[in-house]
């Protein structure tokens, strides 16, 4: 027995065991599969946030499920427009400073084109960019003409190695199985995604209907999948004219939706409300109830703003106040208006082109922090 095997608590086979030996165990391979104990711990690294309790692991999977048309997809654009902005609604992007601009995939594997198209302008409206030209931090990928369920799987990994995301929106589960009853099929497939989370450290999402009669996850798909995530979320539709009396509420509009976590590896999150609002574009706005959601009111792109700063850092002294970026920056690029202004600083402070002073940091009688460059996203000019 050599040093190593004694470390590790492994006797070397001198002789084929007879206990279960049709199993053919005793070939297996599992040096490569020891915890090594000199490796540290870390912690956990949350992509998002709501109202403060933390969710969404990179190198972790989560799921999104519910009924056939209620809402899923709205809830899912709300988190893409978080992480693209920095914050929407009560949901805050939270790896500013290890991924400041975080590339979304989102994967559409049953919906028409117009549909598609959809979805994409309601996300880039929410999260600020320009939904009629192409994006670096936001990518579709349309897989409902692909008929072979194994080739559509195929295709995501391939996504996936091309456009190297922070973030992947997987709509849907049931397209990359073609049995989700089958037990040898759909094992290996979520073993292949949570393989891959980890493999290209994202958080993985994956969008799986839930049965139409009763609230549970399809198939022998949704029961795995179930045990495998980091997080769930289920998305319910209250359409309040058909519930009973008294579980309508008279401070929800007619028809809204509740997102309930069903599962948590850490934090537990209180449920929450939304409405989607009608827009005259046609495909609606998600807004969350009981939070103020700043309406964009501007068409400057976070790449834009964050260019402008780039180009115009020395014209102030830093640290600076936000009179200061208003007029030497803002100004200069023909931005006057001062809502504009307060909007585009939130956009600025999303990103995290800005700090804050800390405390320490202020000077003797300042009533207020100044913003400081931030080093790891504005470059030197």
């Amino acid at each position: 027995m050599t040093e190593e095997e004694k470390n590790n608590g492994t006797p070397q086979l001198t002789e084929v065991p007879t206990f279960l030996q049709n199993e053919n165990w005793h070939n297996e391979d599992i040096s490569g599969c020891w915890l090594d104990f000199t490796e540290p711990y870390k912690p956990p690294r949350w992509t998002l946030s709501h109202n403060g309790k933390r969710f969404a692991n990179l190198g972790e999977l989560s799921v999104i499920t519910g009924k056939s048309g209620h809402g899923k997809t709205s809830f899912m654009s709300m988190v893409m427009a978080a992480i693209l902005r920095g914050s929407y609604g009560g949901m805050h992007y939270e790896l500013h400073d290890e991924v400041p601009f975080p590339i979304v995939l989102y994967i559409d594997t049953e919906q028409g084109k117009d549909d598609s198209i959809a979805i994409k302008n309601r996300v880039c409206k929410l999260a600020g960019l320009d939904y009629s030209k192409p994006q670096e931090q936001f990518k579709v990928l349309r897989l409902r003409d692909t008929v072979d369920a194994h080739q559509r799987w195929r295709q995501i990994l391939k996504a996936i190695w091309e456009v190297r995301p922070t973030m992947v929106f997987l709509d849907g589960m049931l397209d990359i199985v073609r049995d989700y009853n089958d037990q040898k099929e759909c094992q290996p497939i979520i073993r292949e995604c949570m393989m891959t989370a980890t493999e290209y450290d994202i958080s993985l999402w994956c969008v799986l209907h839930e049965n139409p009669t009763f609230d549970k996850m399809v198939g022998t798909l949704g029961s795995v999948l179930q045990r495998k995530v980091t997080e769930g979320f289920a998305v319910r539709k209250h359409k309040q004219v058909n519930e009973p009396e008294k579980q309508r509420r008279p401070d929800r509009p007619p028809i809204y939706f509740s997102v309930e976590q069903l599962k948590a590896r850490r934090y537990d999150q209180d449920d929450w409300d939304f409405e989607v609002v009608n827009n005259e574009e046609g495909w609606g706005v998600p807004q969350e109830l009981n939070v103020m959601t700043p309406v964009i009111g501007t068409s400057h792109t976070p790449e834009e703003i964050q260019r402008w700063i780039t180009e115009r850092q020395q014209d102030i002294k830093w640290p600076a106040s936000r009179s200061d970026v208003y007029k030497f920056i803002f100004e200069e690029e023909g931005v006057t208006s001062v809502d504009e202004q307060k909007e585009i600083m939130q956009i600025c402070m999303n990103r995290r082109f800005f700090i804050e002073q800390t405390k320490d940091e202020m000077k003797q009688g300042q009533k207020n922090p100044r913003l400081k460059l931030n080093e790891a996203v504005i470059l030197p000019f």
